[in-house]
């Protein structure tokens, strides 16, 4: 008999509320966007979130609808801007209307964000506080990548994923377990970390992707610096210092096949999900910093935690093989160690 998670119970009423909080803004083009890009599809699958921490440091997790709500406005805000910044995507909304149009639909998606938190009279303000704290993490993270630096060492580029991707699993944890329990702050805290190893886990996965079967043009080809670059830069291997002058020289968009060749050649595909694997593992740990669970909701939230990170990486365990377990951690960084 399979075991359902009540949880997941919670999700048609957030599609529902989103609906209907786009339809209030009165902007008929707003909300038929909203409806194709996140109701009429998929919910991503992280607004379950808010409800696993919720629950998680003891909480109800009907207190965290209002947060999973914004967190699906905010959810769309950073995907149109992103695609207003890079357009390495196919079917985006700036490629329907345009940069000017999309980049003021993002900017309505953030605001109503913002908006459905302050209508929710029983959010606690360091809930609030909370997710705008985040916010700004996740704008300045966007912010770093967009400078198009070359980067020059792991720890840089951890810190980068970590605000872009880690923050946005960060904010739906720490603020729906503050939305629950304002009063433990540690505990929401520790959702946070928690948050933060799986997104950072998606990252690296999401940078694999991009470089070896992206969807769109491809980090590579738009001479992007990714996760699998910057591996082939460090570690030490016989091609190194080709790929480090295709890189200086502006090559690298005119050398995807000649640098995936190399990529491949070293593991860097199994170096990558080795990561992934190893942010899970750091997962697991801060899950394990959380109470003991007192109640079945409590033992829920946990395991909902748990089986989040698990699904990240469903499929990826066969590129994981036993001649990547030596490796240990940068010093003063969750990166791994390469040289």
């Amino acid at each position: 008999m399979a075991v359902t998670n009540p949880l997941v119970d919670f999700l048609p009423e957030v599609r529902a509320r989103i609906d209907t909080v786009a339809a209030a803004c009165a902007w008929p083009e707003f909300s038929e966007q909203v409806a194709r890009h996140i109701t009429c599809t998929q919910l991503p699958p992280h607004l379950i979130l808010p409800f696993a921490s919720a629950a998680a440091v003891g909480g109800d997790p009907c207190s965290a609808v209002s947060t999973a709500v914004a967190c699906g406005f905010l959810i769309l805000a950073t995907r149109w801007f992103d695609d207003v910044q890079d357009r390495d995507r196919p079917h985006t909304l700036v490629g329907d209307l345009g940069s000017a149009r999309a980049t003021n639909f993002a900017a309505g998606a953030l605001t109503v964000a913002w908006h459905t938190l302050a209508s929710d009279r029983a959010l606690p303000q360091k809930a609030l506080e909370a997710f705008g704290r985040w916010t700004i993490e996740i704008a300045r993270g966007q912010d770093v990548d967009l400078t198009g630096r070359a980067w020059t060492t792991l720890e840089e580029y951890w810190r980068l994923m970590g605000g872009k991707t880690g923050s946005a699993l960060a904010l739906a944890c720490e603020v729906g377990a503050l939305a629950a329990h304002p009063d433990r702050g540690e505990l929401a805290a520790t959702c946070g970390r928690i948050g933060m190893h799986m997104g950072m886990s998606m990252q690296i996965l999401d940078d694999l992707d991009g470089a070896f079967h992206p969807d769109g043009i491809g980090d590579l080809a738009r001479g992007h610096v990714t996760l699998p670059v910057l591996y082939g830069l460090m570690a030490d291997h016989p091609a190194r210092e080709e790929l480090r002058q295709i890189v200086s020289d502006g090559r690298l968009a005119a050398s995807v096949p000649r640098v995936r060749a190399r990529l491949e050649e070293i593991h860097c595909r199994e170096f990558l999900v080795w990561c992934a694997f190893a942010e899970r593992k750091r997962a697991y740990a801060a899950i394990a910093e959380l109470q003991p669970p007192q109640t079945d909701q409590e033992r829920c939230g946990r395991n909902t935690l748990s089986s989040f990170a698990d699904m990240l990486l469903v499929g990826w365990e066969d590129l994981v093989g036993p001649s990547f377990l030596h490796l240990g951690s940068v010093p003063g960084s969750t990166g791994p160690e390469i040289e």
